[in-house]
Protein backbone atom coordinates (compact mmCIF):
# COMPACT_ATOMS: atom_id res chain seq x y z
CA UNK A 1 0.00 0.00 0.00
CA UNK A 2 2.70 2.37 0.95
CA UNK A 3 4.16 1.91 -2.91
CA UNK A 4 0.52 2.98 -4.26
CA UNK A 5 0.95 6.47 -2.28
CA UNK A 6 3.97 7.00 -3.96
CA UNK A 7 2.69 6.64 -7.43
CA UNK A 8 0.45 9.72 -7.49
CA UNK A 9 0.27 11.48 -10.87
CA UNK A 10 -1.10 14.28 -12.18
CA UNK A 11 -3.02 14.23 -15.79
CA UNK A 12 -2.56 17.45 -16.88
CA UNK A 13 -4.81 20.65 -17.77
CA UNK A 14 -6.95 21.79 -15.09
CA UNK A 15 -6.51 19.07 -13.09
CA UNK A 16 -2.96 19.03 -12.82
CA UNK A 17 -3.15 22.94 -11.27
CA UNK A 18 -5.91 21.49 -8.43
CA UNK A 19 -3.38 18.47 -7.54
CA UNK A 20 -0.15 20.73 -7.49
CA UNK A 21 -2.42 23.28 -5.00
CA UNK A 22 -3.50 20.22 -3.06
CA UNK A 23 0.62 19.76 -2.89
CA UNK A 24 0.72 16.24 -4.50
CA UNK A 25 3.51 15.27 -7.46
CA UNK A 26 4.45 12.30 -8.54
CA UNK A 27 7.82 11.62 -6.14
CA UNK A 28 8.33 7.60 -6.59
CA UNK A 29 11.48 5.40 -5.12
CA UNK A 30 14.13 3.95 -6.86
CA UNK A 31 12.68 0.95 -6.76
CA UNK A 32 9.47 2.42 -8.40
CA UNK A 33 11.31 3.86 -10.99
CA UNK A 34 13.66 0.63 -11.72
CA UNK A 35 10.88 -2.07 -11.84
CA UNK A 36 7.59 0.00 -12.42
CA UNK A 37 9.09 2.12 -14.97
CA UNK A 38 12.13 1.13 -16.53
CA UNK A 39 11.75 -2.59 -16.89
CA UNK A 40 8.65 -2.30 -18.28
CA UNK A 41 9.81 -0.08 -21.25
CA UNK A 42 12.54 -2.27 -21.34
CA UNK A 43 10.35 -5.70 -22.02
CA UNK A 44 8.12 -3.49 -24.21
CA UNK A 45 4.68 -3.01 -21.70
CA UNK A 46 3.10 -0.31 -20.68
CA UNK A 47 4.36 1.44 -16.99
CA UNK A 48 2.22 1.05 -14.01
CA UNK A 49 0.92 4.74 -14.20
CA UNK A 50 1.05 6.05 -18.46
CA UNK A 51 2.17 9.26 -19.03
CA UNK A 52 4.59 9.59 -15.70
CA UNK A 53 7.84 9.08 -17.71
CA UNK A 54 8.15 11.03 -21.35
CA UNK A 55 9.61 9.52 -23.79
CA UNK A 56 12.31 12.01 -24.57
CA UNK A 57 16.18 12.32 -24.73
CA UNK A 58 17.35 15.31 -22.37
CA UNK A 59 20.20 15.52 -24.08
CA UNK A 60 18.21 16.97 -27.04
CA UNK A 61 17.57 20.53 -25.68
CA UNK A 62 19.14 22.45 -22.36
CA UNK A 63 16.72 20.95 -19.31
CA UNK A 64 14.65 24.38 -18.91
CA UNK A 65 13.77 23.91 -22.69
CA UNK A 66 12.90 20.39 -22.32
CA UNK A 67 10.67 20.62 -19.51
CA UNK A 68 9.18 23.25 -21.10
CA UNK A 69 8.46 21.79 -24.31
CA UNK A 70 6.75 18.92 -21.96
CA UNK A 71 4.85 21.13 -20.06
CA UNK A 72 7.12 20.35 -16.63
CA UNK A 73 9.05 24.01 -16.32
CA UNK A 74 6.65 25.11 -13.76
CA UNK A 75 6.54 21.37 -12.02
CA UNK A 76 10.66 21.87 -12.55
CA UNK A 77 11.45 18.44 -12.55
CA UNK A 78 10.70 15.39 -14.32
CA UNK A 79 11.50 11.62 -15.94
CA UNK A 80 11.99 10.83 -19.23
CA UNK A 81 12.98 7.74 -21.19
CA UNK A 82 16.29 8.19 -23.15
CA UNK A 83 17.51 5.30 -25.76
CA UNK A 84 21.57 5.20 -25.24
CA UNK A 85 24.18 3.71 -27.22
CA UNK A 86 26.44 0.99 -25.52
CA UNK A 87 29.98 2.89 -24.99
CA UNK A 88 29.14 6.48 -24.96
CA UNK A 89 30.73 9.25 -23.39
CA UNK A 90 30.61 10.52 -20.27
CA UNK A 91 29.65 13.57 -21.43
CA UNK A 92 26.57 13.97 -22.76
CA UNK A 93 26.08 17.34 -24.61
CA UNK A 94 23.40 19.62 -26.25
CA UNK A 95 22.79 20.08 -29.47
CA UNK A 96 24.84 23.13 -31.03
CA UNK A 97 22.07 25.53 -30.42
CA UNK A 98 22.23 24.24 -26.97
CA UNK A 99 24.92 26.02 -25.57
CA UNK A 100 25.95 22.99 -22.53
CA UNK A 101 26.83 19.81 -21.74
CA UNK A 102 25.43 17.05 -19.13
CA UNK A 103 28.70 16.21 -17.39
CA UNK A 104 29.30 13.13 -15.13
CA UNK A 105 29.61 14.35 -11.40
CA UNK A 106 30.10 11.44 -9.64
CA UNK A 107 30.77 7.40 -9.35
CA UNK A 108 28.37 5.30 -11.11
CA UNK A 109 26.26 3.85 -8.03
CA UNK A 110 24.93 0.08 -8.08
CA UNK A 111 21.16 -1.08 -7.07
CA UNK A 112 18.72 -3.67 -6.84
CA UNK A 113 15.21 -4.08 -6.53
CA UNK A 114 13.42 -7.37 -6.46
CA UNK A 115 9.83 -7.80 -8.03
CA UNK A 116 6.86 -9.41 -5.67
CA UNK A 117 7.70 -12.51 -8.03
CA UNK A 118 11.36 -12.29 -6.21
CA UNK A 119 13.13 -11.19 -9.80
CA UNK A 120 16.43 -9.38 -8.69
CA UNK A 121 16.47 -6.25 -11.31
CA UNK A 122 20.24 -4.98 -10.77
CA UNK A 123 21.05 -1.33 -11.69
CA UNK A 124 22.98 1.68 -11.83
CA UNK A 125 22.74 5.63 -11.03
CA UNK A 126 24.50 8.01 -12.97
CA UNK A 127 24.46 11.63 -11.78
CA UNK A 128 25.07 14.75 -14.02
CA UNK A 129 24.97 18.44 -13.73
CA UNK A 130 24.49 20.82 -16.53
CA UNK A 131 27.31 23.29 -17.57
CA UNK A 132 27.06 25.83 -19.87
CA UNK A 133 30.64 28.02 -21.17
CA UNK A 134 30.35 31.07 -18.65
CA UNK A 135 33.03 33.79 -20.18
CA UNK A 136 36.31 33.59 -17.73
CA UNK A 137 35.55 31.06 -15.71
CA UNK A 138 35.38 28.36 -18.82
CA UNK A 139 32.43 26.62 -17.87
CA UNK A 140 29.54 26.87 -15.00
CA UNK A 141 27.52 25.09 -13.47
CA UNK A 142 23.67 25.85 -14.28
CA UNK A 143 21.72 24.57 -11.02
CA UNK A 144 20.32 21.01 -13.41
CA UNK A 145 20.86 17.56 -12.45
CA UNK A 146 20.13 14.95 -14.07
CA UNK A 147 19.98 11.32 -13.20
CA UNK A 148 20.35 8.57 -15.22
CA UNK A 149 18.72 5.23 -14.28
CA UNK A 150 19.88 2.09 -15.97
CA UNK A 151 19.09 -1.97 -15.60
CA UNK A 152 22.57 -3.32 -15.83
CA UNK A 153 21.68 -6.94 -16.10
CA UNK A 154 19.39 -7.55 -19.12
CA UNK A 155 18.53 -11.23 -18.17
CA UNK A 156 15.64 -9.55 -15.48
CA UNK A 157 13.83 -8.41 -18.71
CA UNK A 158 15.17 -10.38 -21.99
CA UNK A 159 15.50 -13.88 -22.82
CA UNK A 160 18.65 -15.54 -22.60
CA UNK A 161 18.24 -16.29 -26.62
CA UNK A 162 17.57 -13.08 -27.96
CA UNK A 163 21.53 -11.28 -28.94
CA UNK A 164 23.17 -8.43 -27.66
CA UNK A 165 21.70 -5.36 -28.00
CA UNK A 166 23.45 -1.74 -28.90
CA UNK A 167 20.71 0.03 -27.95
CA UNK A 168 19.18 0.29 -24.68
CA UNK A 169 16.53 2.11 -22.60
CA UNK A 170 17.99 3.99 -19.38
CA UNK A 171 15.54 6.49 -17.21
CA UNK A 172 16.56 10.37 -16.55
CA UNK A 173 15.19 12.42 -13.75
CA UNK A 174 16.17 16.25 -14.34
CA UNK A 175 15.57 18.49 -11.72
CA UNK A 176 17.13 21.77 -9.99
CA UNK A 177 19.69 20.80 -7.45
CA UNK A 178 18.27 21.32 -4.37
CA UNK A 179 21.93 22.69 -2.96
CA UNK A 180 22.25 26.18 -1.75
CA UNK A 181 25.43 26.82 -3.61
CA UNK A 182 24.17 24.99 -7.12
CA UNK A 183 25.01 27.11 -9.88
CA UNK A 184 28.39 28.32 -8.27
CA UNK A 185 31.05 26.47 -8.33
CA UNK A 186 33.95 25.90 -5.72
CA UNK A 187 37.12 28.13 -6.66
CA UNK A 188 38.74 24.80 -6.28
CA UNK A 189 36.33 23.13 -8.99
CA UNK A 190 36.88 26.08 -11.40
CA UNK A 191 40.28 25.39 -11.25
CA UNK A 192 39.01 21.40 -12.39
CA UNK A 193 37.44 22.80 -15.30
CA UNK A 194 39.41 25.17 -16.28
CA UNK A 195 42.34 22.78 -16.48
CA UNK A 196 40.03 20.21 -18.29
CA UNK A 197 39.21 22.64 -21.28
Amino acid sequence: MEEQKNLVLFAGGEEETEKEKAGLDFEPSEDELVLHFLRPQLRGFAPRVPGAVVEADPCAATPWELLARHGLLQRGHGYFFAARRRGNAVVRRTPAGGGGSWMHSGNREHGRSVTALGVVARWSRTRYGFYVLGGAEGRRSTGWVMTEYEITDPLCYRRADEGAEDEYWVLCHVRRSCRTNAGKPSSRRRSLVLASI
